[in-house]
């Protein structure tokens, strides 16, 4: 199974060093949405936010004012309401599988739009701790049991928390090559001093996704990794009208354990 995770490369110094000083200019803003509809209970948000300039730290600028709506594909449609500065909630709007769900957004006199289909469940069975070499040590990960249905297509996602701390790698999956098969792969962090300890509590939110999405996390897994490239793009997004992030509709299922 394709599996794929953020690694932050560390560039070591070497002994005969030049500064450079690079003249950036500063991007024109550019609006950042971030969309989900799950099949568990809601509200779902939608977010909207605008990017730092270059030589700036990241900080959410919640975009306020927009108009903001989902509609599926069974002829339902709400507008949600703002609850706080570019954050935006749905109040009744039922997440179910199978069903394909719409963005619309206007704001600053733009139009954002994007579309995503909820996959079918596929069941999230159990969690079992695996001992495996991570660089030159054996270190103790996660492996979420689930059975691919026979049928290539099916993309996964995963997040991790460790003692309820969210795991900051990324977990990716699809079926290219493990169609009809119960996985094996570890949700195993890059740090090579990383591993699972006796005691701790280990939480796994399995997501079913689509093909759009899971082009969007593989495009920001290269993207983060640099892939070869001098300079880094940006990940394929699903929104259409200019804007940078994603609209996800996904199944959720979680299942959690102790380390022995």
């Amino acid at each position: 199974m394709k599996s794929k995770i953020i690694i932050v490369a560390v560039c070591l110094l070497a002994s005969c060093q030049k500064v450079i000083d690079l003249k950036v200019n500063n991007a024109t803003k550019q609006y950042v949405i971030e969309g989900n509809v799950t099949d568990q209970p809601g509200p779902y948000t939608v977010t909207i936010s605008q990017t730092s300039p270059f030589n700036e730290s990241y900080t959410f600028q919640g975009v306020g004012g927009a108009s903001v709506i989902i509609r599926d594909d069974a002829g339902n449609s709400e507008v949600l309401n703002e609850v706080g500065a570019g954050i935006y909630q749905t109040a009744a709007l039922a997440g179910v599988e199978g069903r394909t769900y719409e963005l619309h957004i206007s704001v600053g006199g733009k139009t954002f739009t994007s579309t995503s289909t909820m996959p079918h469940r596929v069941n999230f069975d159990s969690l079992y701790v695996r001992e495996l070499v991570n660089f030159t040590k054996t270190v103790k990960a996660v492996v979420p049991v689930f059975t691919d249905p026979k049928g290539q297509g099916n993309s996964y996602r995963f997040n991790q928390y460790i003692n309820d701390r969210l795991d900051k790698s990324l977990y990716y999956a699809n079926d290219d090559f493990t169609d009809g098969h119960t996985n094996s792969f570890a949700l195993l962090q890059p740090d090579p001093d990383s591993t699972l300890h006796a005691n701790d509590k280990v939480e796994i939110d399995m997501q079913c996704i689509d093909k759009p999405m899971y082009k969007y996390w593989f495009s920001m897994d290269q993207s983060s990794n640099g892939n070869g490239s001098a300079i880094p793009s940006n990940p394929v997004t699903n929104i259409q009208g200019g804007a940078l992030g994603y609209f996800s509709a996904h199944t959720s299922q979680r299942r959690s354990m102790i380390v022995k």
